[in-house]
């Protein structure tokens, strides 16, 4: 899979340290986008592993987090600043429940909306 665009107009959070505030802002866009239950849950969680990872860098404060459907699934892109390794993915436990890219400064977590 390779690394998406968003859309423009895309909402995005800063990461900082706050994984609350992530959990929070991916459960939102989810839903604003019609994904609730079991797949936002996974997203949510796979979200909040890269933004913790970001955190323990110390580089949270500078990286930030978008969410938009995608061919249907749902994205969740984690941008660095530019110049710095893309974010790690979400922990292995997850890996083969969603979809993880990275090139450059980004790292996208996908999650397929149809089984």
């Amino acid at each position: 899979m390779e690394v998406p665009e968003p859309p423009p107009g895309t909402p995005v959070l800063e990461v900082g340290d706050d994984l609350p505030a992530v959990w929070g802002f991916v459960a939102a866009q989810a839903a604003r986008h019609g994904v609730l239950g079991n797949r936002a849950a996974l997203m949510v969680v796979a979200a909040g592993d890269v933004a913790a990872a970001l955190a323990r860098q110390g580089s949270g404060d500078h990286a930030t987090v978008g969410v938009w459907p995608q061919r249907q699934a749902l994205v969740c892109a984690f941008r660095a600043p530019e110049g710095s390794p893309a974010p790690p993915g979400p922990a292995p436990r997850l890996r083969d429940r969603v979809e993880v890219s990275s090139a450059g400064s980004v790292t996208a977590i996908r999650v397929p909306l149809i089984p």
